[in-house]
């Protein structure tokens, strides 16, 4: 009798989408990568220089005027070392946005919430207990 393998799809649909070509609708190449690259970089990496645009001037503004080019370089650098580590750093086997909703999941639960735990409920902490005389 013959054992039927059985084949595991879930690597191949967790697998991260890559682009190595930038074409036009017509097939021109506008853009080649020499490595493919994922498209959760470019997403975050568009994500965080947007960011930067909209609330970096505050810190680039007056760094800018001060060494006249070193803010145009971050602009730059970090939305680009910032996707690198999003798309290639995986803290405890989960991607980095599972593990970032748990972080903050976590964080909301049990940090900023100071009251017990008492069967599946939160309750107020009592801060004193009385222990009362008792006649045996």
């Amino acid at each position: 009798m013959k054992e039927e393998k059985l084949y595991d799809y879930s690597k191949g649909l967790n697998a991260p989408y890559w682009i190595q070509e930038i074409k036009t609708k017509k097939g021109t190449r506008i853009w080649y990568f020499a490595t493919p690259m994922q498209l959760s970089f470019f997403i975050v990496f568009i994500l965080v220089f947007v960011g930067m645009l909209l609330f970096g001037g505050v810190i680039l503004v007056p760094l800018a005027k001060m060494t006249h080019s070193i803010s145009l370089l971050l602009y730059w650098y970090l939305p680009y070392k910032l996707a690198k580590f999003y798309t290639e750093y995986e803290p405890h086997g989960k991607k980095m946005h599972l593990f970032l909703s748990d972080y903050v999941m976590y964080l909301w639960d049990f940090k900023l919430n100071q009251k017990a735990i008492y069967q599946e409920d939160r309750i107020e902490s009592i801060d004193e207990i009385v222990f009362e005389k008792t006649n045996l």
